[in-house]
């Protein structure tokens, strides 16, 4: 289970696409199964500058100033509670089959005074967060071009919602004692909640919907030497209709992750994941530029079995495509 945390992307609105995670290069031998249960809580407050809370803290969060630009603008204020279940197949000793189940809920939280207090910790600022009210849900996007909004979220749910299921499969190409390298496809179904329904603006493009209809594929490196591993992942995701009318075609994705075995029960673990954004460029603003999230945490093993991480994810590139932090916790089984 010397795995790097199979944390991706949190940005939300890419979960709306099939999304790089990442994951060892080598593969379960055959009938060897992995099994995971995960939870994440993500909390976020970012908006573009053509936002009407940019200059004014008491601004309404739905307005937006007139722009020549052709792309989006954003608001983004709110927290995101995720469960994941994994189960892993190794149907050969070359090929692995993988299925993974998500639910998601949308919720006003009441990370915000902790968000700020970290930030404030570490001199990372806080964007005038501090200014606004706490805990509150509140999600736009904003056509520039046609001066209307294309997404709002402003209802939070107390209930799970399904967010996705993926297939995938990862193919090894080459394996020794110590190092391994794989091939690695996945497409996303039963996903039209968070693709189409959590909008609660009613557009035209929301009926284009059909499972299958984006997918993801990448290739995959891992070492281990002594007490070290290493895993490092290029991905490229066709989006398709799955993301926004005038998102990108495809998305790009750039993994490095070190994990230290620091005893024969706890590994330490850094993981950097780099990926483009989801929205069109805009010379304006940095809605396009890439966005890049760290990773770290631990890893306890309870015999041969069982693993159980805890860990936080934070944007370390600043932008209305960012989040601002994240923690999870997963517990393993594998046999």
């Amino acid at each position: 289970m010397h795995r790097p945390f199979l944390v991706g992307p949190q940005y939300p609105f890419l979960f709306r696409s099939t999304v790089f995670e990442p994951d060892t290069a080598f593969t379960l031998t055959d009938g060897q199964v992995f099994s995971q249960l995960s939870f994440t809580n993500l909390n976020t407050y970012v908006y573009s500058a053509s936002s009407d809370v940019a200059n004014n803290p008491d601004g309404d969060p739905s307005k937006f100033d007139s722009s020549d630009t052709s792309g989006y603008s954003i608001y983004f204020d709110g927290e995101i509670d995720r469960r994941y279940f994994r189960w892993y197949w190794g149907w050969t000793d070359n090929i692995e089959i993988q299925l993974t189940y998500r639910d998601i809920r949308f919720i006003r939280g009441n990370m915000d005074s902790t968000v700020e207090g970290f930030h404030d910790s570490f001199n990372l600022g806080n964007q005038g967060r501090e200014q606004t009210g706490q805990d509150e849900l509140a999600i736009y996007i904003h056509d520039n071009e046609t001066g209307e909004n294309i997404f709002a979220l402003t209802q939070p749910n107390d209930k799970f919602h399904q967010e996705s299921l993926t297939l995938g499969v990862k193919i090894n190409l080459r394996e020794t004692s110590n190092e391994a390298i794989s091939l690695i496809f996945s497409s996303n179904y039963g996903d039209r909640y968070i693709e189409r329904d959590v909008n609660e603006l009613e557009i035209e493009y929301q009926d284009d919907f059909k499972n299958f209809n984006d997918f993801n594929y990448g290739l995959l490196y891992s070492s281990f030497f002594g007490d070290w591993m290493l895993h490092a992942s290029f991905s490229i995701a066709k989006v398709g209709h799955a993301m926004f009318p005038k998102s990108p075609d495809e998305l790009y994705y750039f993994f490095l992750g070190a994990g230290w075995q620091m005893s024969a029960n706890t590994d330490f673990i850094l993981q950097a994941l780099e990926y483009s954004s989801p929205f069109p460029k805009d010379n304006t603003s940095t809605i396009a530029a890439d966005a890049r999230e760290v990773t770290m945490g631990m890893r306890w093993y309870m015999g041969d079995q069982f693993a159980w991480e805890l860990g936080l994810t934070e944007n370390q590139s600043q932008g209305p495509q960012n989040i601002d932090i994240l923690f999870f916790s997963s517990l393993s089984t594998s046999f």
